[in-house]
């Protein structure tokens, strides 16, 4: 009895010592794997049209096929897709797991992974907690993009929050220029006037307002940044938003309507800077 008392003494520390040890690992950050493999996120929070995901692998193990499922945690009942199949890519740290979400809104999102070996043996991803691996895409994002052939059918194209500017738009000043706030609230002042000067077009009344307008906004850019490189945004801007016939005709349309029209010019920078609709120097 007394040696039993002993040994249990002895153990108990050690069981003790060996969970703490493991429990120190999995609060590196990321959760040890329970998988023959790793997934681990590498631009979680995603603030552009992929995800990206490192697959670490033994060595010497070799994949046969890779697949991957994407759930939307705030979507509970919704039934997700199928697996899908997908190459990896050769990063920087090692092969990665490229998935494009541009169309998927902002949220949450888990990825299931699973991988065939050359013998054709199924290995899931787990953890000791999650049979998936966590990843962002970023509310910066705010829309996902747009059906190309519903977003191209009409003039107006999509805008599914009603912010006055078309989602596909939204998306490129948002990825483009998140970095640079200033800018990237001129722009968006640029494409809400846009987007009105096409709209307006029956009425010549309100297309002449929308063209002071659009041109109110190109000042106030100008004023932020030197001309040069503003009269480059403005024509890229432009090129993304004029990519239809009926919306080249519409902007024809309009600069007729404004033809033969007087506009002031602004004299000074801060003449231009009182043409935003936002305070650029609160940036």
């Amino acid at each position: 009895m007394k040696l039993l008392t002993f040994l249990l003494v002895i153990l108990l520390p050690l069981s003790a010592y060996s969970n703490s040890d493991k429990d120190k690992k999995e609060l590196k950050g990321h959760l040890e794997s329970f998988s023959i493999f790793d997934v681990i996120p590498l631009n979680s929070p995603v603030k552009e049209s992929v995800a990206k995901f490192l697959i670490k692998i033994p060595p010497k193990f070799e994949i046969d096929e890779i697949l991957y499922q994407v759930k939307n945690s705030g979507r509970i009942f919704e039934r997700p897709k199928d697996y899908q199949k997908i190459n990896l890519i050769d990063g920087i740290q090692g092969k990665e797991l490229r998935i494009n979400v541009s169309k998927l809104p902002p949220g949450f999102y888990q990825l299931l992974v699973k991988i065939k070996d050359r013998s054709k043996k199924e290995h899931h991803f787990k953890t000791k907690f999650k049979d998936h691996a966590m990843f962002v895409i970023d509310s910066s994002l705010q829309v996902p993009v747009p059906d190309p052939k519903k977003n191209d059918a009409t003039v107006a194209g999509i805008d599914s929050d009603n912010d006055g500017i078309r989602d596909d738009i939204q998306r490129w000043i948002n990825e483009e220029f998140n970095s640079q706030p200033k800018i990237k609230m001129a722009l968006r002042q640029n494409a809400i006037g846009r987007q009105e000067d096409l709209l307006n077009i029956i009425s010549k009344e309100k297309s002449i307002i929308s063209s002071r307008k659009v041109l109110d906004n190109n000042h106030c850019i100008y004023s932020i940044i030197n001309p040069e490189d503003g009269y480059k945004l403005i024509k890229d801007l432009d090129s993304k938003l004029l990519n239809t016939k009926d919306r080249l005709e519409a902007d024809i349309k309009a600069n007729a309507n404004f033809s033969g029209q007087a506009y002031e010019l602004p004299k000074t920078i801060e003449e231009g800077k009182a043409r935003c609709s936002f305070n650029p120097d609160d940036f």
